[in-house]
């Protein structure tokens, strides 16, 4: 994580990264070991080429490990937001598909970083929420989907002291 003042933050509205391309292209395998961790029945992503929504927000990810030569330092673009806030946590997501992720597709993927909020304070600590946009592409240049992602990145308060977390 990037750190930085809320400030800093705040000019990071409206940046765009660079598109990266999804490590691998969806497969059958990938969509059946998606569909068995989170219990997915549903016969078009078993028996059909179709890929569930939420496998595309995986694509975005690096693998645990790659040979130093292909290493890439592409990581969750709200994650090189300078702001304080040593602790992160996702608060809301919303997919919205202009069709379904299919085997076959070559997947690739832009982020922007729509807003970054005041300073809040919450249950759980004072923070800011950073609200993305990604937008996954075939191929051809075609948008699949457009996933808007809300993080609150926060300190914990810190009970015994009475202030926050220091850095």
């Amino acid at each position: 994580m990037a750190f930085g003042t809320i400030e800093e933050g705040w000019a990071w509205a409206g940046r765009t990264s660079e598109p990266k391309q999804a490590w691998f292209p969806i497969d059958r395998s990938m969509v059946l070991y998606y569909c068995s961790l989170v219990e997915d029945a549903n016969p078009r992503y078993w028996e059909g080429d179709e890929c569930p929504p939420g496998l595309l927000m995986t694509l975005g990810f690096n693998p645990q490990w790659t040979p130093e030569h292909l290493h890439r330092d592409d990581s969750l673009f709200a994650l090189n937001v300078p702001l304080p806030g040593h602790h992160i946590i996702n608060a809301s997501t919303t997919t919205e598909l202009e069709r379904r992720p299919r085997i076959g597709d070559h997947v690739s993927i832009v982020e922007e970083i729509v807003s970054v909020s005041p300073e809040k304070t919450t249950r759980i600590g004072t923070g800011v929420f950073i609200t993305s946009l990604t937008t996954y592409s075939d191929q051809h240049g075609e948008v699949i989907a457009r996933n808007t992602n809300v993080l609150f990145r926060y300190d914990i308060a810190d009970p015994a002291a009475g202030t926050e977390e220091q850095a």
